[in-house]
């Protein structure tokens, strides 16, 4: 007779682990619903506060000035000498509502066609709204209209119509209210001293320019004439009345409460599970590096950090970066919750020659809205001792490019490492690194241009990673993160969501998902506990009503922002245009009939990714896990990239990585061709787009005045032969990895070590 063995009995410690298992695979779907409830909601379901935020005193760092002006807390003393008019830009926004309330005081007058100005303009209609403390001897104080006048630093020149209703003195201070109500069609003066308070409004009908969609600046001005002025703001109070803008904020306690109770039982959910997931996941993150890491890697990691700590001096975007460490700024003076707010109010005015053509809206999700909120508390006591690092400190840029590269560098190692996932040989894998790490494009965007592409990108790959490696819970939350960086990436995020679903089982994804929900409801609550739990939905809508044409972008939307997508080659030969202006078409112009270049973008990429999607949704599961959804995820996201309108340059850097990893499905001409092209019609428009405008001043070293090669490329970015053949290559390269993602599905070869295709 055989030996009958006994099954080991399972432990009392044993016994509890499943007992704990198969408890928390209810709770998560149990609690990650309300969370996602309330996060759908539309805040404006709760109840809403009066004003969304109320500011005291001046910030130097936010106010734009010009002559000779000195900025304190509460005071803002300003002096014009003769024939330079002096200007303090209080605010720019787009919003609709707005209230201010200032003392101006006049202290000088005497020769000076206008002492001081102080009112609402806008420098996109050439209209305006003041009052206007008028020259010796009548001492005057007019409500003047202005319109069809011209953009400076205010509003110059114009019809003026102008009402007088009070006279002042000399070293009196005047209440100033400013009431901007253009919902209600109505902006109104409160003029106050010694008791005496008088009023006055102008309505839509009176002025209908002034109360589009466009922005308006708050402005204090004086203009001497031949002779000097001087005036004196202080005790500045800015209100923002409730509204919705990009974040939308509630005053209901019960809402709260009800998010501070779920963030507190998604924690404790969070402790009990999380222990031995996280020590699995460290535990074959630190393996999987050990394995890696090698003495030649850690010396090309310093080299590429050298290397792009010598281009931080060269350059930056005066917009795109000079909003960047704005944001840093504010997320460590004001909180992170205010990036939502504050850069809505700022304009960085010196970029357009002192006009304040529009505000500096920080268009991020929260992830992005966390990064620079530690950028700022890095550079705060890097730099500050604690304090307060401006805007335009040097050492702040510096760090927001360092971040930059870190990131960057950890890409490179996130693609090496998905590339072997995909079994891709060694060597292969090593060069589809290299080709990001030592990308110029990279480097340009991330050490020069000061772009954060790069970080969005991080997550993307390592969600791939993650579903490689059979993690959903790490993949889905990664992937949720991606899509809390920046618009562009929810493409990414609807493309790879679908290759998730098909990839794990519908067990598998509950779970993950519940999971990612709850991690992302507590991770959010600093920001969303300050303004709505439907911050993040509330973001996402902002922007697809800023592509939609809504506010003014349909007054400065174009076809392409400055990227080779296809709208320059359709610009060139359906319409004759040339040069830069290729790209700088009006994407509200008329393409064919009634159909705009907005529109007929904005149809095209929804039929690719619908496509792209069907294709996703209907491959063999066999593929899916094998990888074999990368190339349709590619094709989708350079489809997004190429039809659709007012794509910046910069945005191309994104698709990058997806088409590095499709290397197991190309062969190395066609893997060559498509980085080199991808990369050189990405840089190129780059490097000219911030050649035109970069201040030589600012970067001497390559201002095109000094710089050959800056010159070079930007009479590359704006010749016609060029940009066709560009525009083409991309179209071609897209192409060329749709016909490779649409044949037949097979699985193919691994790429070995030493094989050339």
């Amino acid at each position: 007779m055989g030996v009958v063995r006994r099954q080991p009995q399972p432990t009392s410690k044993h016994r509890r682990r499943l007992r704990l298992h198969r408890t928390l695979r209810w709770v998560a779907p149990a609690l990650a619903l309300p969370m996602l409830a309330l996060t759908l909601i539309p805040a404006e379901v709760w109840k809403a506060p009066i004003n969304d935020a109320v500011y005291r005193g001046f910030d130097a760092n936010l106010i734009y000035t010009s002559g000779a002006v000195r900025v304190a807390p509460n005071t803002i003393d300003a002096v014009a000498s003769a024939n330079t008019i002096t200007t303090v830009n209080l605010a720019t926004t787009q919003r609709q509502r707005l209230a201010a309330a200032v003392d101006v005081t006049v202290l000088q007058n005497q020769g000076a066609i206008r002492p001081v100005r102080i009112g609402v303009w806008s420098p996109w209609t050439g209209s305006g709204y003041f009052v206007a403390f008028g020259p010796a001897p009548n001492d005057e104080i007019a409500i003047q209209t202005v319109s069809a006048g011209s953009a400076g630093a205010t509003l110059l020149g114009g019809n003026v119509t102008s009402t007088p209703i009070s006279n002042y003195e000399l070293g009196q201070s005047y209440l100033v209210g400013i009431l901007v109500d253009r919902a209600a069609g109505i902006i109104s003066f409160l003029i106050s001293n010694r008791g005496v308070t008088t009023r006055t409004s102008l309505t839509k009908s009176e002025s209908p320019a002034l109360f589009g969609s466009v922005p308006i600046s708050l402005t204090a001005s004086s203009d001497p004439g031949d002779s000097t002025s001087r005036f004196n703001l202080r005790d500045y109070n800015l209100t923002l009345p409730h509204e919705r803008v990009w974040a939308s904020t509630i005053a209901d306690p019960i809402v709260r409460g009800l998010m501070i109770f779920l963030a507190v039982l998604g924690v404790l959910a969070i402790a009990v599970a999380g222990v031995s997931s996280w020590r699995g996941f460290l535990a074959a993150t630190v393996s999987s590096w050990q394995n890696r890491v090698s003495w030649l890697a850690i010396g090309g990691a310093i080299l590429y950090v050298a290397g792009n700590a010598v281009l931080f001096p060269l350059g930056g975007h005066p917009f795109d970066f000079g909003n960047e460490r704005l944001y840093a700024y504010v997320a460590r003076a004001y909180g992170s919750t205010q990036l939502y707010f504050v850069p809505g109010l700022t304009a960085l005015a010196s970029i357009w020659g002192g006009v304040p053509l529009a505000e500096s809206e920080f268009p991020y999700s929260p992830v992005i809205a966390y990064v620079f909120t530690g950028i700022g508390w890095l550079g705060s006591f890097l730099f500050a001792g604690g304090g307060t690092i401006g805007p335009a400190s040097v050492q702040l840029g510096y760090l927001i490019k360092a971040v930059n590269v870190a990131f960057g560098l950890a890409d490179g190692a996130l693609i090496y490492l998905v590339l072997r996932e995909l079994k891709v040989g060694e060597r292969w894998s090593r060069i589809g690194a290299a080709f990001f790490v030592l990308n110029p494009a990279v480097w340009f965007s991330m050490s020069i241009w000061g772009q954060t592409h790069v970080i969005s990108i991080f997550f993307v790959l390592l969600s791939i990673l993650f579903a490689q490696r059979n993690m959903p819970f790490w993949a889905w939350l990664t992937l949720v993160a991606a899509c809390l960086t920046r618009p562009q990436i929810v493409v990414f995020g609807l493309l790879l969501g679908v290759v998730l679903l098909r990839k794990f089982t519908w067990h598998e994804n509950m779970l993950a998902l519940s999971w990612a929900a709850i991690v992302t409801f507590v991770g959010l609550l600093p920001l969303t506990l300050a303004t709505s739990p439907s911050l993040p939905i509330d973001i996402m809508l902002n922007n697809l009503l800023v592509q939609g044409g809504s506010g003014s972008q349909a007054v400065q939307s174009t076809v392409s922002e400055s990227a080779y997508s296809l709208w320059p080659l359709v610009t060139y030969l359906f319409h004759g245009a040339s040069g830069i202006y290729r790209a700088y078409t009006p994407s509200a112009n008329l393409l064919v009939g009634p159909i705009t270049y907005q529109r007929a973008g904005q149809v095209l990429t929804a039929l690719s990714l619908v496509v792209v999607t069907a294709a996703l949704i209907v491959r063999k599961r066999s593929v899916t896990e094998a990888g074999g959804y990368l190339p349709l995820v590619a094709v989708g996201v350079t489809s997004f990239l190429m039809l659709l309108t007012g794509i910046v340059a910069t945005h191309f850097l994104l698709a990058l990585p997806l088409l590095l990893l499709c290397r197991r499905w190309m062969d190395s001409i066609a893997y060559c061709f498509v980085a080199a092209v991808w990369s050189i019609s990405t840089l190129v428009p780059m490097f000219g787009d911030m050649g035109n405008v970069i201040s030589s001043n600012a970067y001497p070293l390559l201002a095109p005045a000094n710089s050959p090669v800056t010159r070079f490329f930007v009479g590359l970015y704006g010749w016609d032969r060029f940009i066709t053949v560009a525009v083409v290559a991309n179209i071609c390269a897209v192409i060329w990895v749709a016909v490779l993602a649409f044949r037949s599905p097979s699985s193919p070869a691994p790429v070995s070590a030493g094989a050339s295709a």
